[in-house]
């Protein structure tokens, strides 16, 4: 009846905002995240126009939006941004970075101007006027330790916790992609970061200036919010040193760092990752000295549990993105791993390891096969078809399923790229597997690949070092 009527129940419009932490000092609430409480109503409604609205708008939204969307991730828009720039540096190009800060995106957003890009987009005047009443009117509290504040109605927005609200946002955010010429766009949620590559640094830092003047005045004309002081900038180069110098965005100056953090990955000018990686181990062996302490009192299926869910899963986050960093950093992942096998067996583990043979490295082999998999089968997002695609020969029946290897310059930031790194792997594996259209095949042989006397990994192996 709602949606016939064209009006969203009013009672279904209330809602009670909760604060979630994020980071930094708890005291500072402008470090909490306000989460939308919402009737089980609204939800139900909500679910039921997402299936319709995101069929019809999918055709219409950059391939380059990757929030909120089925099959879309962080760990694809990083590997985009971190490949393109291995691929400039590759080339001896300079590569500069703005990471944007907007302040409170989902908060910010007209309702008037997101009806108007709906109507632009072809939504049907009857579902205009049934989302402008899912907008419009809404009354939220918050509430902190079972105490609510009083209700008061919101004027700007979409609801955070809502089925609706991301969609919304995208549908929102989604003409911002077609407004840069000189620069390229990486996008998730409401972080927003702009690359760009240049033989001269004079000509770079001017790119990155004009393109952000561009970004900030798009912002202001739809009425969001856009911290220039808190913008981060970086540059990368094929030198050890780091490019200190600055750029000015919209009146502000912008000094250049040696990193810079997005997405949760600590992100440094040589592409070592050595810092992030550093953090997660610690992070670890923290964590795997608390087990130490109190594994008298575990049983062994309870030590399985812990250390999948509390030390594995510290570097199963976008683990590709930083898979190739120095030696230091990988031994000090293994000596974790080794470590939690000893917590597992209450003996030393060293006999699980081979000489070479790192089983850490070799989960993100096996993480990069699956990868590969989806973007051939499109279960991942377009963009990724530009690292892994389809070799054009057809040659050999033998070949067919191979894709196609990709050239480089040298060994730093081309061989050691997933560009490179993926086809090698790829074509290593046997016909049968590479053939397969089935995912759950993939992985039951994938979990088998690597292990000691395994011949496609050491035809791999064999093949990936010989080309040194």
């Amino acid at each position: 009846m709602s949606i016939k009527k064209n009006t969203f129940p009013s009672k279904a419009n209330i809602a009670a905002v909760i604060p979630l932490f994020k980071k930094d000092e708890r005291s500072n609430k402008k470090n909490y995240r306000p989460i939308s409480i919402l009737s089980a109503l609204s939800k139900i409604i909500g679910k039921i126009l997402q299936n319709q609205i995101v069929n019809f708008i999918d055709n219409f939204l950059s391939p380059y939006i990757s929030a909120y969307r089925k099959a879309h991730s962080t760990n694809h828009v990083l590997i985009r941004l971190i490949e393109d720039w291995k691929k400039g540096l590759d080339n001896d190009n300079l590569v500069g970075t703005v990471l944007m800060d907007l302040s409170k995106a989902f908060d910010c957003i007209s309702h008037d101007l997101l009806i108007a890009k709906l109507s632009a987009y072809g939504f049907h005047k009857s579902s205009l006027k049934y989302i402008y009443s899912y907008l419009k009117g809404r009354r939220q509290c918050v509430k902190i330790n079972g105490i609510c504040s009083k209700y008061l109605t919101i004027i700007a927005g979409v609801p955070q916790g809502s089925i609706l609200g991301p969609i919304f946002f995208n549908i929102f955010i989604n003409d911002f992609y077609h407004f840069f010429t000189e620069t390229r766009l990486y996008g998730f949620a409401d972080d927003h970061t702009l690359s760009a590559e240049s033989k001269s640094l004079e000509s770079l830092k001017a790119i990155l200036s004009r393109e952000s003047n561009v970004a900030i005045d798009w912002l202001s004309n739809n009425q969001m919010l856009a911290n220039p002081s808190k913008f981060q900038l970086m540059f990368l180069s094929k030198s050890k040193q780091n490019i200190e110098v600055d750029i000015e965005i919209d009146n502000k100056t912008i000094k250049s760092t040696d990193s810079v953090h997005l997405l949760g990955i600590d992100i440094d000018h040589k592409l070592n990752f050595e810092y992030h990686i550093s953090e997660l181990c610690r992070k670890a062996g923290g964590q795997l000295n608390s087990l130490f302490r109190f594994q008298k009192y575990l049983t062994p299926l309870s030590k399985k549990l812990a250390i999948t869910s509390f030390i594995s899963s510290n570097f199963c986050y976008c683990p590709l993105v930083w898979h190739f960093s120095s030696a230091k950093s990988q031994n000090k992942i293994e000596q974790i791993q080794k470590r939690s096998l000893t917590f597992l067996q209450n003996k030393n583990a060293q006999l699980d390891f081979e000489p070479g043979n790192s089983t850490m490295k070799i989960k993100r082999f096996r993480v990069l096969a699956i990868e590969i998999f989806k973007t051939l089968h499109n279960l991942n997002p377009l963009y990724m078809k530009n690292i892994f695609y389809k070799s054009n020969s057809r040659s050999s029946e033998r070949l067919k399923f191979n894709i196609q290897t990709q050239r480089y310059n040298q060994a730093k930031f081309g061989k050691n790229s997933m560009r490179v790194l993926g086809p090698i792997l790829w074509n290593s594996l046997p016909n049968s597997i590479k053939s397969s259209q089935s995912l759950i095949h993939l992985k039951k042989f994938i979990k088998t690949w690597g292990n000691h006397g395994c011949p496609h990994y050491q035809k791999y192996s064999s093949y990936y070092n010989a080309i040194n």
